[in-house]
């Protein structure tokens, strides 16, 4: 699958610095479908099953052939991936929005099955890209953490801004039963990734034609805990600097005012 759209990349280095952001003008490939899953299965002496689901995450795939060392636009993205390699590998997480102007995610309350017009705050994420928004057509992942939430895709059918707040009407109903918090993004913005263990050893660029041309292969994972924790503090990010605060004074001074 080939997706034109333009990506983007946004991190703090070292999880400190100024926000930096890496554009690359389309993919070639991308994949979200692998998840990761801790659980526990039993099985009864009547051959039943069931299972205790303890928690579950994605895997994130993003894939760039060709890019150009020679090339005048390409050469400073070369030199900001690999810089990247740094950042991921002391365990610092990126955000990838895969879209034009869509690195949108908004933290709201629980809603029920059947529910097809919910209100969400604005985008959390602005920091990064002022100009990002949903549309109709668009669409979400509806994301509510494990083990008692799910996830699931929905269509947006129209979105009307209210204040400072959205009333968003999907094609249908919720799937799901969706306790709260629940986080709503563009389906090809993922804003919180780490590397994962596996991938500490492989490199994140590698040659395809003799250091003539590069294929870029990142390979990551969601961090949930950092997701949760984000939006349970109710904080926007800053556009040139800050990071995400995840210890609990950080936290408790979000919710106080005292970050930006």
């Amino acid at each position: 699958m080939s997706y034109a759209s333009q990506t983007a990349i946004y991190w703090y280095p070292m999880g400190t610095g100024t926000l930096e952001t890496v554009t690359l003008p389309f993919i070639t490939d991308l994949s979200d479908e692998d998840p990761e899953v801790v659980a526990a299965t039993g099985e009864t002496t009547a051959g039943g099953m069931f299972r205790q689901l303890y928690g579950d995450w994605r895997r994130v795939i993003v894939l760039r052939q060709h890019v150009r060392p020679e090339d005048a636009t390409e050469k400073p993205v070369l030199q900001s991936l690999r810089s990247l390699q740094s950042h991921l590998i002391a365990g610092h997480s990126i955000g990838v929005s895969v879209g034009a102007q869509k690195a949108f995610g908004a933290f709201t309350v629980g809603y029920s099955r059947g529910v097809s017009t919910i209100g969400i705050p604005a985008n959390a994420y602005a920091g990064w890209s002022t100009l990002s928004a949903l549309a109709a057509g668009d669409e979400v992942v509806i994301q509510s953490p494990s083990p008692n939430g799910a996830r699931e895709v929905m269509q947006i059918q129209a979105i009307v801004p209210i204040g400072t707040t959205f009333a968003v009407t999907f094609t249908r109903g919720l799937r799901y039963d969706h306790p709260g918090p629940v986080l709503v993004r563009y389906r090809t913005f993922y804003p919180h990734l780490k590397l994962p263990d596996d991938q500490l050893e492989t490199p994140i660029l590698t040659t395809s034609n003799r250091g003539r041309t590069f294929d870029l292969r990142l390979e990551l994972r969601e961090d949930t805990q950092e997701m949760w924790t984000f939006g349970d503090s109710g904080q926007q990010l800053a556009g040139t600097g800050g990071n995400f605060h995840s210890t609990p004074q950080e936290i408790q001074d979000a919710r106080l005012g005292n970050l930006v």
